[in-house]
């Protein structure tokens, strides 16, 4: 994806989003995250790195992240509970909260 996407969503990106059954728009994650929610959408058709990016997003493996603000943590949440159909929700661990 080109640097010049980094702060523009992409007109596909939104109908994609727009067309997810049973999500509200993630109002905040493109708002404040084009970049993540285009990079979201790079990958929709592949369950795996579709997996893989949530897990990335979600947990802090480097020690130093920030941590997304509230709103956009659940945009993100609601956004893999849709888009991901598996039994097991990301792990909770103490060591990497999602939220500073």
């Amino acid at each position: 994806m080109a640097d010049t996407d980094a702060h523009t969503l992409l007109p596909q990106t939104e109908a994609w989003l727009r067309a997810v059954p049973g999500l509200s728009y993630p109002q905040a994650l493109v708002t404040q995250f084009p970049r993540i929610a285009n990079q979201l959408a790079e990958v929709r058709h592949d369950p795996e790195a579709l997996r893989a990016a949530f897990h990335e997003l979600l947990h802090d493996h480097r020690g130093s992240r920030r941590g997304f603000p509230f709103e956009v943590l659940m945009n993100l949440m609601a956004l893999r509970e849709a888009l991901v159909k598996d039994d097991t929700p990301p792990e909770v661990d103490d060591a990497t909260k999602w939220v500073s």
